[in-house]
């Protein structure tokens, strides 16, 4: 009896992880625009803690943005850094008047420093269209212009945007580096087709934008004020929850990088702070949680249903890396991704039940650290 319900429940893991893979695949696809020429008022918030070696570049190329100078303001929270981070953005907003520096207050009395951050930024916004990224990101020419554009719309209330991670070399680079460039695409390529496919599961504060109104409407951070972490997949749970229209930009002008891991360490307490927000998935969205279960099934579990005979798992795994390799065949193709990177699959394939157990743990008991 019990191995039968053991089975019963890994095949229905398997048809539920299916039928999302394939709704993703098809969600990946071109968003259909708007043509309306307008530019609207964008305001640029940045949470930066301890970032000068990272803000000068991000600085350097919000400043000489394609947008109209008098269509945007950046504005850096400066959330009580240690470094030069002050000091350096003051010195870009003697050049630029539309660069802001906002030092923000409270960090020590809040819950969550960074939505703290956010949240004075915005209020000292003094444009609809909220535009973030994180201060160790980087962007192009063209973001401001690609992103804002899609609130031609006025059905579009967020605007959720692709990252990936940047390697000069992939040959060169260690382990950890391509597994977490490989891991970025395999989440964002699911994060994108989700959203075309209108659900809502994931995003990322690395590339996002939204209406202050709307970011108002649902109570700002309020609710997840709680939380350590979740500045962005649980606001995008609010806005689900509000009925509010979301989409993915897959604009390639709309694409950001953000700084490679150092290690094995620095990428295990990243992870488990965004797996922390997992818990709360079954509240603000179950949808998405059973997706989760039903992933960390077919990624960890499987492994555990060899004593009941290796044909089981074994065809389970086959299943499993069929349908992904299609789907990340077509991802990577969409997102302008070399499709030799493909060849690691396999590598992160089998890391994965490794590093998802050790990240579900990690994250379920907020064993990880914020900067300090």
């Amino acid at each position: 009896m019990l191995e039968i319900f053991l089975i019963t429940v890994l095949v229905a893991a398997l048809i539920i992880y299916i039928k999302y893979l394939l709704l993703f695949k098809r969600g990946i696809k071109p968003q259909v625009k708007v043509l309306k020429n307008i530019k609207p008022s964008v305001s640029v918030v940045i949470a930066a803690r301890n970032e000068e070696q990272t803000l000068p570049r991000l600085l350097t190329v919000l400043a000489n943005q394609s947008y109209p100078l008098d269509k945007y303001e950046v504005i850096i929270a400066n959330d009580d850094s240690e470094d030069n981070t002050a000091n350096i953005v003051r010195e870009f907003s003697q050049k630029w008047e539309n660069i802001k520096l906002l030092n923000v207050k409270n960090r020590l009395e809040v819950p969550s420093p960074k939505k703290n951050a956010l949240s004075q930024a915005i209020e000292l916004a003094s444009n609809e269209i909220i535009l973030s990224t994180d201060a160790d990101c980087y962007v192009g020419k063209y973001w401001i212009e690609s992103m804002a554009r899609e609130f031609a719309d006025e059905s579009v209330k967020m605007v959720c945007g692709f990252s990936k991670t940047r390697i000069a070399n992939w040959k060169k680079a260690p382990l950890v580096r391509k597994f977490e460039h490989f891991d970025f695409l395999a989440m964002f390529s699911a994060a994108a087709g989700a959203i075309g496919s209108e659900k809502y599961f994931s995003c990322s504060g690395q590339n996002i934008s939204y209406r202050k109104k709307d970011f108002l409407e649902v109570g700002g951070f309020t609710k997840i004020w709680h939380l350590i972490s979740g500045d962005d997949v649980n606001l995008m749970q609010l806005f689900r929850q509000a009925k509010k229209k979301i989409i993915f930009n897959t604009n390639p002008h709309s694409f950001a990088n953000t700084q490679a891991i150092e290690s094995w360490k620095q990428l295990f307490n990243q992870r488990s702070r965004w797996a922390s927000n997992m818990k709360w998935q079954i509240k603000l969205n179950p949808e998405f949680f059973l997706y989760l279960i039903a992933t960390f099934i077919l990624t960890v579990g499987v492994y555990f249903y060899f004593p009941l005979g290796w044909w089981i798992p074994l065809f389970v795994i086959f299943l499993r890396m069929i349908f992904e390799i299609q789907f990340l065949k077509k991802s990577f193709g969409f997102f302008q991704v070399e499709k030799k990177l493909l060849k690691f699959y396999p590598i992160w394939f089998f890391i994965q039940p490794v590093y998802m157990v050790l990240i579900s743990i990690l994250g379920a008991f907020s064993i990880f650290s914020w900067k300090k």
